[in-house]
């Protein structure tokens, strides 16, 4: 800190509101409320004490107009403009209360709250480290600087300002909420949990620490898990804004797009200008086919929350499906200089290119990501249809064959574990690639000291075990990083440990709690299919493989394939033959379509010399096959 803060005695501004005009006070009047506004200060105060801070403006306001020059009135509307995130209005009356005679250390903690609320958090810290601030009103600055500091990326100094609020007031529940956000910040979950825990049991009605709660619940279990958290929040404020945000947005995310819907709505009721409101709607008209509508949506998505890669992304698809490729790439490029990490950024790039005919600019994007040995068929498939605009037949041919065989087999459902996917621990993760497991078993060890809380921290511990070979200890670093934030990437080793140790039911039991909070997502919706399939459970495994195609389309080769043998195995020949011959349609090259496809017939006894063809074609593709060979020879010995 630059200044030092001296300890001055002075009542919190709620305690004091109502005292104000008692004679000799510093505060007093220059001429003594009326009846009324004393009794509009009073109906305030009630609509306060019942989170109804809309109705607790309208009063002040009348007040205000009654008693123009009584001070306390000003102070309680900065208090409740900044409850209704309104730091204008907070500013407007804080001056009107300092023009009023109201000494600046009664005030200076709501100043700095306006500053930093409307985006200029180096200000607000100056603010509270230059100045007097009250004794009463300290644990409230420190709250207020935790949280600027925390925005101009000193996190060091705003645990210290969250410390020294709490050795002031230990039980100060929006402390406590603000210390779990930090330690969220730092990736330290299980402090966040605690924290969390700490500041809703001593406040069950901080709307914000169950707002933060419902968060990190999200994160841990999946969408479902964390609707009864905003709910519980929104019993005791409807009208909260930034509550309606994250519920709206939740319930999209698990698939509830009508509620989604009127979540949006509702907003727009509050805050005409909602940004997040207007992105809700854009989402639902670009999922039904409506891009002229979400590309008008959209538009009205500003602020610091437009500029985000979401709301981005969505207008530059908007742009290609409306056939503006051009406008869609100036976007996608911004964006992916933004986030050369970000894998979704830079396949959208690429195909975009692809359309205006840029391919040598398609080809720099798509490459890196192409030649990685774990590249999905989309990506690869893309290479290829790049290379091929380009005449390079002989590279597009190589990608071709590796989109072909990518997905063989049907139950291999997942790969092993890839050191170093999706953390924040590079070193660790480049040790495990040069294979120096030694280094990176103790280079672990020294990051899991004193964050054990830390998901990614235990995702890589297990990373390293699994490199090891000691795959009981790798399944505990990964039930441990789920107990913290169960993310897909969480899943996936989750399942393969499980598998690797024998325990098949372990494996399933992840990805059913995995679907069952997060049902809108395609990806563990398809593993949960496969691996009913794995266990032959057939009747079971239809509907979640049709869920997925149903949002997905009716082009996914390898899922169709799937949803044929199926079929298949429950003498459904008919729609079996039917889905496979789309598969085997949609992607000739694959082994797994062309081999689905030939046992498809097979099994119906329908059109054999077109069986034992595709057959014979599949044994070629994979000569060393033995499943594949055996069922070739099953289609030579039916057709003599």
């Amino acid at each position: 800190m630059r200044g030092r803060w001296r300890l001055l005695v002075a009542a919190p501004i709620l305690m004091a509101a109502m005292l104000a005009a008692q004679p000799g006070s510093t505060s007093a009047m220059r001429n003594r409320p009326s009846e009324e506004a004393v009794e509009a200060v009073d109906s305030a105060k009630a609509y306060i004490a019942r989170h109804d801070l809309r109705s607790a403006r309208v009063e002040l306001l009348n007040a205000g107009k009654l008693a123009p020059d009584w001070p306390e009135v000003r102070l309680l509307l900065a208090d409740v403009a900044l409850g209704l995130f309104d730091p204008v209005t907070a500013q407007e009356q804080l001056q009107k209360a300092a023009e009023l005679g109201v000494e600046r250390r009664r005030y200076v903690h709501l100043l700095a709250h306006a500053q930093w609320m409307d985006g200029a958090p180096q200000k607000a810290i100056d603010t509270l480290t230059e100045g007097d601030v009250a004794a009463g009103n300290l644990p409230y600055a420190y709250r207020i600087l935790g949280r600027a500091q925390m925005d101009v990326g000193d996190t060091v100094a705003a645990g210290e300002s969250f410390d020294k609020g709490l050795a002031i007031a230990p039980n100060d529940s929006l402390l406590w909420t603000e210390t779990a956000r930090l330690r969220l910040v730092v990736a330290n979950r299980g402090g966040a949990f605690d924290a969390l825990d700490r500041a809703i049991a001593i406040d069950p009605q901080n709307i914000r620490a169950l707002e933060l709660k419902g968060r990190l619940i999200r994160d841990r279990f999946g969408m479902v898990a964390a609707l009864p958290w905003f709910e519980r929040g929104l019993q005791i404020d409807p009208n909260d804004v930034p509550l309606l945000e994250e519920y709206g947005a939740t319930l999209g995310e698990a698939g509830r797009y009508t509620d989604m819907l009127a979540q949006a709505r509702k907003i727009l009721q509050l805050d005409t200008k909602n940004a997040k409101a207007f992105f809700m709607q854009a989402v639902i008209a670009a999922r039904a086919g409506q891009f002229g509508l979400a590309r008008r949506l959209s538009e009205r998505v500003g602020g610091a929350f437009g500029e985000l890669p979401a709301p981005q992304m969505l207008r530059a698809v908007c742009d290609y499906e409306l056939g503006n490729p051009n406008q869609a790439v100036e976007i996608l490029q911004r964006l992916n200089a933004q986030n050369p990490r970000n894998e979704s950024i830079a396949v959208l790039l690429a195909r975009t290119l692809y359309k205006t005919g840029d391919q040598a600019t398609a080809w720099q994007v798509v490459a890196p990501l192409a030649m990685r040995s774990d590249s999905g068929t989309y990506v690869q498939r893309l290479a290829a249809r790049i290379l091929e605009a380009q005449n390079d037949r002989e590279g597009a041919a190589q990608f071709l064959d590796r989109a072909a065989f990518a997905n063989a087999h049907a139950g291999a459902v997942v790969t092993a574990p890839m050191a170093g996917a999706q953390n924040n621990v590079p070193q660790i993760a480049a040790m495990l690639a040069d294979n120096r497991i030694g280094e990176a078993g103790n280079a672990a060890a020294a990051l899991l000291t004193g964050n054990q809380g830390v998901a990614q921290a235990q995702l890589i511990a297990g990373d390293v075990e699994w490199a090891g070979g000691n795959i009981p200890a790798a399944l505990q670093a990964y039930e441990r990083a789920r107990a913290l934030h169960f993310t897909r990437a969480v899943l996936l080793r989750l399942v393969n440990a499980y598998r690797a140790s024998g325990n098949a039911e372990g494996a399933s039991e992840a990805l059913a709690a995995y679907v069952a909070y997060n049902p809108a997502d395609n990806v563990s919706a398809r593993l949960m299919g496969f691996d009913l399939m794995d266990r032959r459970q057939w009747a079971a495994a239809l509907p979640w493989l049709l869920l997925v195609r149903s949002r997905t389309g009716l082009n996914d080769s390898a899922l169709n394939a799937n949803i044929a043998r199926v079929l298949s195995e429950m003498g459904r020949h008919d729609d079996a033959v039917h889905m496979a011959r789309l598969a085997y349609r949609a992607d000739p090259a694959s082994l797994m379509t062309t081999r689905t496809y030939g046992n498809v017939l097979l099994k119906a006894k329908r059109d054999m010399r077109s069986a034992r063809a595709l057959l014979r074609k599949a044994s070629k593709l994979a000569p060393l096959d033995a499943a594949i060979g055996r069922e070739y020879r099953a289609a030579l010995a039916a057709t003599g």
